[in-house]
């Protein structure tokens, strides 16, 4: 699960995986900023060229993504709202935005939930990639 680059990420793993733009911050507690978001990546694991500050990709597969009072118990929570439920059998694909990009998450099929409710997601940066935007390779 750490992807060598974004076009492998990208390629591999059905739903595909949430890719959002946005600025590493480098410092000795790395963050990663979208809009008015801010990541927190003390726990994400470098690769290859470290931590640099400057434009990059963060990319979390909807698997990753807890909702509701699970959320709370993840490094990083946020407040959003449903803006599509697609059933896919087993479980349901909501569809939601972080910062301002789209942004998709897992749920069991027996949750309802419907287009405008509310939704507590959060996930731990350990779990996720970050890529370099000129070069597309796992940071």
């Amino acid at each position: 699960n750490r992807p060598v680059n974004r076009f492998v990420a990208g390629f591999l793993g059905s739903p595909a995986m949430n890719f959002v733009e946005g600025q590493l911050e480098a410092g000795t507690t790395a963050v990663f900023k979208t809009g008015n978001l801010t990541i927190p990546l003390d726990r994400y694991g470098f690769d290859g060229a470290g931590n640099k500050s400057g434009p990059c990709v963060f990319g979390i597969r909807p698997e990753h993504v807890a909702f509701g009072e699970a959320a709370n118990s993840m490094p990083f929570a946020t407040d959003a709202a449903v803006e599509i439920v697609e059933p896919m059998g087993s479980d349901t694909l909501v569809w939601t935005k972080l910062g301002d990009r789209n942004f998709s998450f897992r749920v069991e099929a027996e949750k309802t939930l419907r287009n405008g409710d509310p939704v507590r997601i959060g996930f731990d940066p350990a779990r996720a990639s970050l890529f370099d935007i000129p070069s597309g390779n796992r940071m």
